[in-house]
């Protein structure tokens, strides 16, 4: 069996030791995440019903009931965030670095916006290895991350009289700004076959290890690198024993066996080279392939000459 096909067979048995899922966000993040997703939606559904249906005709039914759950989910907005950091705030340098990461861009990210439009249609364009989050991924956190504040604040100031309509002018241009990056986002974790994996990740905290490892590589090295090093420890093993049981071409046996019979009449003498690993050849085996023609019931040199008897000779080597 080649060397090849064994270490296909190594690699095989290093991937089976592997986990099938890794933990890609803990609790807090995915608490925080929700925290502001969910009450952002309920904000954006209900300022669209308002301004698609009540703003041409603000008499229609149940406008309260729509004015006031987007006040509602605002408020929530607010709070629930705040919330979950104080509750979790043993792990507040995670949310600083996820805020961090977003705001620090490489080459790679530049090169991944340029090239994923690409990559959709034709599958042969390969995408720069990313980080814990991809660069449309950044885009959104860090739109995120500074127009957040001015959410909260315009949307206190629309209740007060006097600055109420210039409040709401940037209120509602913020929510047109984020209508690309919320509807991608959405799409890309719902719809969009490739990526829709990675929605477990908020939901349960883990994904697919092959799929972490293909869209996040450089993220995925960084922290989970360490499992394929003790992986490779079972296909080492099998490697070694697979060496032991399968000789290289230098641990050869030869075997010469030497006779004196003819000058002597003395028994054969035989010497044995052998590697450590192989098993000797039985001796059973060897006096049959080394019997010499010792019969002297008649002289030799009295038989007919088409009748003598071949001279004994020694034994070819053997490899085994």
């Amino acid at each position: 069996m080649s060397v090849l096909t064994h270490e296909r067979k190594g690699a095989v048995c290093a991937e089976k030791h592997l986990p099938a899922e890794i933990l890609r966000f803990k609790t807090a993040e995915r608490h925080l995440h929700w925290a502001i997703a969910a009450p952002f939606m309920v904000c954006y559904a209900t300022a669209l019903v308002l301004l698609a249906v009540y703003n041409p005709d603000p008499l229609r039914p149940f406008r309260a009931v729509f004015s006031w759950t987007h006040r509602l989910s605002g408020v929530c907005l607010f709070v629930l965030p705040l919330w979950t950091v104080v509750r979790h705030r043993r792990d507040f340098d995670v949310h600083f670095h996820n805020v961090r990461t977003a705001w620090r861009w490489r080459v790679e990210d530049i090169k991944w916006l340029f090239l994923i439009g690409l990559s959709t249609i034709n599958k042969r364009v390969v995408l720069p290895d990313q980080g814990k989050f991809n660069a449309g991924e950044k885009l959104n956190f860090m739109f995120l991350t500074a127009s957040y504040p001015l959410y909260i604040i315009t949307g206190l100031l629309i209740w007060l009289p006097g600055v109420a309509f210039a409040s709401w002018m940037v209120h509602i241009s913020l929510a047109a700004l984020a209508t690309p990056l919320i509807f991608g986002h959405v799409f890309m974790a719902t719809v969009n076959p490739d990526t829709r994996v990675g929605l477990s990740g908020m939901i349960s905290g883990y994904v697919d290890r092959r799929w972490a490892r293909h869209h996040y590589r450089r993220w995925y090295n960084e922290h989970f690198w360490h499992l394929h090093v003790a992986a490779d420890a079972p296909a080492e093993a099998i490697a070694a024993r697979h060496a032991v049981a399968q000789p290289k071409p230098e641990q050869t046996v030869t075997v010469k066996i030497m006779t004196d019979a003819a000058k002597t009449g003395a028994n054969k003498a035989s010497s044995v080279e052998t590697s450590p690993h192989v098993r000797q050849p039985s001796p059973q085996t060897s006096n049959v392939a080394a019997k010499p023609n010792t019969n002297r019931d008649f002289p030799a040199g009295s038989w007919p000459q088409a009748l003598r008897p071949a001279p004994a000779r020694q034994s070819s080597p053997e490899t085994i």
